[in-house]
């Protein structure tokens, strides 16, 4: 019995007689269809997950970066600081050089805190990742072996049989042009598994990797921490040591004394100058922190200063409240000033039209930039011990029409 006539006796398929060149080359090309389908199905997959590791690789090797450019700006500023300690009477500089270093130490936290949560999204993406993949290729390794199957079935397991069952040259011209597409759309998805495979082996290792960097990190972050506590004590020794050390240290304190006093005076002229052009906002005033800190250390009016001992205007009120709570704007306004100061540290001062403004002293950080425009209730900023401070407060003042006023005769508590 001829190799044909056994082909056509199998019971589970139709018989294809003799001569069928149609029928042929449909199975041969059914053959070529569905590797070329596998061979763009696993392209797919093989690409499918790169954007999403990519945004993130992105977002993690910034985050890198400026911690590294933040860590080694904190070596310097301890280096800085070493050169100052010896030097009583460089008391300004000291302030702000204490303060720079715990703003340096809180900001390679908060990235650290940053870096820890993007390798966390980077780890459930690689998982992911990996799992779809491991999924995809166990699919596409059960299409190989049914396309296996189908082939031996219908007698196309020879690619040999198929050229030689041709009955003419002009047949097997276009068996061989089929036979061709069909192994190399095979070397191809063989060698696109063989990617994915490898693909796998790369993306555990990235997993394990990031990993092992976000326990780094969590090792290091805790650390940090420990060690901005132990700087945070050591800058409020640090300025009780100098309230109570010789003269030559107090003749610093009344150079930031002077520089608070010429603060206060271009603040009285800007806001002198704005009252020309802007009306006030209107309303009364809100009180600057949560409603729960209200214990005032040092009220508004006339007191002996504790270092210099002269007789002197506190021009504003020092509310005792812990490092990081929410500070508002009292009332709504356009932010004037933002910046740092040895005096008063991390401050804002809002103009509020018509001659009247509220400054905002020794934050830890500064919510709201130059020119920022505020409602009331607005979180401006972060109560901290920047500047000529001792401990956690808010010193809020309010100008009105050149002069400071009591503020506790001005605000509406919130």
């Amino acid at each position: 019995m001829s190799r044909q006539m056994q082909k056509t006796q199998k019971p589970a398929h139709k018989p294809v007689r003799h001569g069928d060149r149609r029928g042929r080359l449909v199975r041969v090309g059914a053959c070529t269809l569905a590797g070329l389908l596998a061979a763009l199905m696993l392209l797919s997959v093989v690409f499918s997950a790169l954007p999403i590791r990519a945004a993130s690789q992105s977002a993690v090797d910034a985050l890198r970066q400026e911690l590294s450019e933040t860590s080694e700006r904190k070596k310097e500023i301890e280096a800085e600081l070493k050169d100052l300690s010896a030097d009583k009477k460089a008391l300004s500089a000291q302030i702000v050089k204490l303060d720079e270093q715990i703003a340096t130490a809180e900001a390679e936290i908060e990235l650290q805190e940053h870096l820890v949560t993007e390798l966390g999204n980077q780890i459930a993406e690689q998982e992911v990742a990996l799992q779809q993949a491991q999924a995809d290729q166990e699919e596409q390794y059960e299409k190989m072996k049914s396309r296996i199957r189908f082939m031996v079935e219908n007698g196309n397991a020879s690619y040999l049989n198929i050229l030689l069952s041709a009955e003419d040259f002009a047949e097997f011209l276009s068996l061989y042009e089929i036979v061709s597409q069909v192994s190399t759309y095979e070397q191809e998805l063989f060698e696109e598994l063989r990617a994915l495979s490898e693909q796998i082996a790369e993306t555990k290792q990235q997993l394990e990797d990031s990993r092992a960097e976000q326990v780094e990190q969590l090792n290091s972050l805790e650390a940090n921490k420990q060690q901005l506590d132990i700087e945070r004590d050591n800058r409020s020794q640090r300025m009780k040591d100098l309230e109570t050390a010789e003269d030559e240290v107090k003749e610093a304190f009344e150079e930031i004394e002077a520089e608070e006093d010429s603060i206060n005076a271009e603040i009285k002229r800007m806001v002198a100058e704005l009252a020309t052009t802007t009306t006030y906002v209107g309303g009364t005033f809100l009180w600057p922190l949560p409603s729960s800190y209200t214990y005032i250390t040092c009220p508004y009016g006339m007191r002996n200063h504790p270092i210099t001992g002269k007789y002197k205007l506190h021009t504003g009120v020092d509310i005792r409240v812990g490092s990081g709570v929410n500070i508002f704007a009292a009332n709504g306004g356009t932010v004037i000033t933002s910046t740092y100061s040895a005096a008063y540290g991390n401050y804002v001062v809002i103009n509020h039209g018509g001659g009247v403004s509220t400054l905002y002293a020794h934050m830890s950080k500064r919510a709201v930039s130059k020119g920022d425009v505020v409602s009331q209730g607005d979180v401006i900023g972060y109560v901290g011990s920047t500047g000529y401070s001792t401990g956690p407060h808010l010193h809020f003042e309010i100008i009105k029409n050149g002069s400071t006023i009591d503020p506790m005769t001005q605000f509406t508590k919130q």
